[in-house]
């Protein structure tokens, strides 16, 4: 027998989901922990025997099944049983009753759905029915029936036990109750004849009321037998009507249908037994289809760039640890720095220019003022000379005078410097025009745009989009710098303006200066020597405002980064450090530059390196080390590739044969679509589904015949079977079970009359036993020799029973001597094979236990096994007794879950091609979470190989 298709609706982790078997004997099906094929297998179990599982409950589901060339469908929704054979009536029996012989579900979980826990022992050799199942031989499971039932009849006479129930105990109990009964016995004479007349009143009673009993049963048996026929004559009515939703029968050619779906099955079978054979020709490990076809070329472009890829990661390495060595002394060397902080960075653009003019101009202010104070005496001086004499020096070698001048001349000096560089940037404003860039760059980013919306909704070009971006951002980037550049100049004009005006102020002030005359000496001392006072103390404040002036606006100016302490004289010192941290920056931006082009093009081949793995199914890292390796497995590729090709015309012949089969599906596929033209079907699922109607018809038809004859059963005799009819048409089942309830009424206070008249009769009884002693103690000693005569032959049929089950027992045992070891040799010719020859089953010496010899002959007891040779042990074990209950009764499909997983990889390989080999003649489901069986059985013909999916 073989299971076609599993079909589970409802069953603990599955819902609605169905499995095909493959064509081959072997179904190894692979599933990961928690992928449920523990629950698939006790979905199985269950659909073949029924019940309820203690953790999921009852099943919903089918199974589709092949026996001897006849399929059958057992279907199950919880405790109802689905079971027949297409275009045949409905099975009620279960299939271990029809089939098994009656083998229980027990003994299927122990040898044929087995786990890795159910594997373990050998103690299920000594079970009772397994040896009365598979060591009995022709007989031995009815001699072992009836050993059972001649110790079942033995154990009802008798059971050794003081409460025993059993006929013997019984027995034994009475007589006890007899002995007892005759001691206390007296003589009591009272009123026994009123007692007799009474006993004969409750008799009379008795008479009375079984009458009405049996007329208020007449009465329900009557009304039942309507209520009976009504639910027949529905049932033959509820047919008549299914009858007419069918097609009439004998419309389709059946057996040409069949005859051609048999046809496609077995073209399709031979289909992929063809297509098995070519694909093991097939090196091992070998796809001719596999990526290296498509991307060889690619991994020999690759390969050939990988001593520059070793070369470009090697001076990144290096460049990344030079640029951090430069860095580490550049910033040593600022801390050497005296003019600028470490604490901060040095700004990026510093107005060198404008510092220049303010350092010179603050050392001028310093310089004036410093002049002025060393002059206060002097001034004094030439006072009082002034006092003495009647002239005053007023000429142009004035001290007064000769500082103007020279303020003067510094003034005009940094208004040439200032109109050059209005004038510079004028013209450079002029040249740059940097609207054009604006303009540019908005028109570059506008054709961005479209080239990107084209790439996407148009062209659906992801190049065209990416150009489109890059456009777009590179627009965008030249529009900024245009609006940038003219900003930046506008604001280096306006502050260059700024200071041009105030420096002409000055130069207006300085002339006014130098225009006024100085005073005159006058003839009153005293009031002239005031005079020139006044005007020096205003000439030193004037200075000292100058000086606080340009010390402030120096100040403001120090750029951040710079120390806050220098002086206009630290103004070229703190330049040049300024300009060599500079350049040093320069050339480390050179440095990275440099680097962020060898990384570009190491990240294009790395790019290419990651294309090529991904479209490889590589999962290795990217490295011109496994770039290598890669290109070793492509060599080897190839070499393999030509040893498939010289094996071509092998493989054509394959082909062939394959073709062959393939045109006769197609000529099968044409006569079916003639058949299904000719009776104006779609399709063939539709044919089979008229089929199936035909079936129902037939079902309802034979219902309905039935149900009539049944009702034909039940009309009353004498009555009309017309007049029946319209009364069951007519009637009314409520009131019928209201009449039907009414009669059990009247029946129960009958019986509950009776059972006090037999009450009160029983103490009557009891009174005249009481009083007739004599008479009692007659029937007490009759009892007792009666109890004694029934106790002896009670005794005499034990003694028979026993000694009948001594000899059936031997006679059992006579039949395991025969068959167990036949049992045992073939599971030590599988042991022998699944342990590549270095184990068997030690025959000679079974009555010391069970035991292996290995090839130089030693005993090996079943204490010194290891687990994994423990477990092929038992498997062979299953696998024999399996193989004998085959030949005595079925070959059924075997389950395996998980039963590998002790077993090395040689030894694995060796019970797959066993399990192949016995899968030839009986189907063997085995369930797997190691991806390395599941490959070897990809390698070996007769196994169907699945990767178990619930969704």
């Amino acid at each position: 027998m073989n299971i076609k298709q599993i079909r589970l609706d409802s069953f603990g982790p599955y819902e609605n989901w169905t499995f095909k078997s493959g064509p081959n004997g072997v179904q190894l099906v692979y599933g990961a922990n928690e992928s449920g094929k523990t629950s698939l297998l006790e979905g199985m179990r269950s659909l073949l025997f029924g019940g309820k599982h203690k953790k999921y409950g009852y099943v919903s589901g089918s199974l589709e099944l092949d026996k001897e060339g006849t399929a059958y469908h057992l279907g199950r929704q919880n405790k109802n049983l689905d079971f027949y054979s297409p275009g045949e009536p409905s099975i009620k029996d279960e299939p271990n009753q029809l089939w098994w012989h009656g083998l229980d579900k027990k003994t299927y979980n122990r040898i044929f759905g087995l786990t890795l826990e159910d594997l373990q022992g050998v103690d299920i050799l000594n079970e009772v029915d397994v040896r009365a199942r598979f060591f009995g031989a022709e007989g031995g499971e009815q001699l072992g029936g009836v050993v059972k039932s001649i110790e079942t009849n033995a154990n009802d006479l008798l059971v050794a036990s003081a409460s025993g129930k059993r006929r013997i105990n019984v027995l034994i109990d009475q007589l006890q109750e007899n002995k007892a009964r005759l001691s206390a016995l007296g003589e009591h004479e009272t009123q026994y004849v009123e007692l007799q007349q009474a006993l004969k009143a409750s008799e009379d009673t008795e008479a009375e009321i079984q009458n009405q009993i049996k007329e208020w049963q007449d009465y329900r048996e009557g009304v039942e037998m309507v209520l009976r026929a009504w639910d027949t004559y529905r049932r033959s009515e509820e047919a008549r009507r299914r009858m007419q939703q069918f097609t009439s029968p004998d419309t389709l050619d059946r057996d040409a249908f069949l005859s051609i779906d048999e046809g496609l099955r077995e073209a399709r079978q031979n289909m992929q037994l063809w297509l098995d054979k070519e694909e093991a020709l097939k090196p091992e490990n070998f796809d001719p289809n596999s990526p290296f076809t498509t991307y060889g070329q690619d991994i020999e472009d690759l390969i050939q760039q990988g001593a520059k890829w070793e070369q470009l990661r090697r001076e990144c390495e290096e460049g990344e640890a030079y640029i951090a060595k430069v860095k580490e002394q550049l910033d040593f060397s600022r801390g050497l720095q005296s003019s600028w902080r470490k604490d901060e960075s040095v700004p990026t653009d510093v107005n060198w220019f404008e510092g220049e003019r303010l350092s010179k101009r603050l050392r001028t202010a310093k310089d004036q003022l410093l002049y002025w104070q060393s002059q206060a005496p002097s001034l004094q001086k030439e006072t009082k000379i002034s006092e003495d004499s009647s002239s005053v020096d007023t000429g142009e070698n004035s001290p007064v005078n000769t500082w103007a001048q020279q303020e003067l001349q510094a003034v005009m000096t940094d208004i040439a410097n200032l109109e050059s560089r209005l004038g510079e940037h004028g013209s450079i404003r002029m040249a740059t025009m940097p609207i054009w860039l604006q303009r540019i760059g908005g028109i570059g980013a506008v054709v961005g745009v479209l080239m990107s919306l084209a790439g996407l909704i148009a062209l659906e070009s992801v190049l065209y989009s990416i150009g489109g971006i890059i456009l777009l951002i590179l627009g965008l980037g030249l529009f900024w710098y245009g609006w940038r550049l003219r900003h930046v100049d506008d604001s280096d004009v306006a502050r260059l303006m700024r200071e041009l005006e105030r420096l002409q102020q000055r130069k207006s002030y300085l002339e006014t200066q130098l225009d006024a005359p100085l005073p005159v000496a006058s003839d009153v001392p005293n009031l002239e020597t005031a005079a020139i006072e006044q005007r020096y103390n205003d000439e030193g404040k004037q200075l000292q405002a100058n000086y606080e002036k340009a010390l402030a606006e120096w100040q403001a100016w120090i750029p951040e980064g710079a120390a806050k302490s220098l002086d206009e004289d630290d103004f070229f010192s703190m330049k040049h450090e300024y300009d060599q941290y500079s350049e040093q920056l320069r050339t480390i931006e050179g440095y990275e530059k440099r680097l962020d082009e060898h990384k570009e093009s190491l990240r294009v081949i790395e790019d290419q390196a990651v294309t090529l793995w991904y479209n490889l199914g590589v999962e290795a890292p990217v490295s011109p080390t496994e770039l290598k390796c890669i290109y070793n497995q492509y060599k080897n590729f190839q070499q393999q590739m030509i040893r498939w090709e010289q094996k071509e015309s092998q493989r054509k012949s394959y082909r062939m044969e394959y073709d062959n089969w393939h045109r006769k599906e197609k000529e099968l596929l044409l006569e079916q679509k003639a058949l299904l033209e000719k009776s104006g079907l779609s399709g063939a699922n539709e044919y089979r589904q008229k089929l199936i109607d035909e079936d129902q018809f037939k079902q309802w038809e034979t219902i309905y015949k039935q149900s009539q004859v049944q009702l034909d059963l039940l009309t009353p005799d004498g009555e009309n079977k017309d007049l029946f009819y319209r009364r069951l048409r007519e009637g009314n089942k409520e009131n019928w079970t209201d009449e039907l309830a009414h009669a059990d009424q009247e029946l129960n206070a009958r019986k509950d009359a009776m059972a006090n008249l037999y009450e009160k009769r029983g103490q009557i009884v009891e009174a005249m036993r009481a009083l007739g002693s004599d008479q009692e103690q007659r029937e007490a000693i009759q009892q007792r020799q009666e109890l004694e005569s029934e106790l002896e032959s009670a005794l005499e049929d034990w003694a028979t029973q026993v000694v009948i089950a001594h000899c059936m027992e031997r006679a059992q045992q006579s039949y395991e001597e025969e068959s167990q070891p036949k049992m045992l040799e073939l599971a030590s010719q599988y042991i022998k094979r699944l342990t590549n020859g270095a184990y068997t089953f030690d025959m000679w010496g079974l009555q010391d236990g069970l035991a292996l010899l290995n090839v130089r002959g030693e005993r090996l007891p079943i204490y010194h096994w290891s687990s994994g040779l423990a477990d092929q042990v038992y498997l062979t074990l299953r696998l024999a007794l399996a193989k004998v209950f085959s030949y005595q009764v079925d070959a059924l499909p075997i389950i395996l879950d998980d039963i590998l997983v002790r077993f090395d990889e040689d030894r694995q390989k060796s019970a797959l091609e066993l399990l192949a080999e016995l899968g030839e003649h009986q189907q063997i489901w085995l369930f797997t979470c190691q991806q390395q069986v599941y490959y070897m059985g990809q390698a070996i013909a007769g196994i169907d190989t699945h990767i178990l999916q619930r969704a």
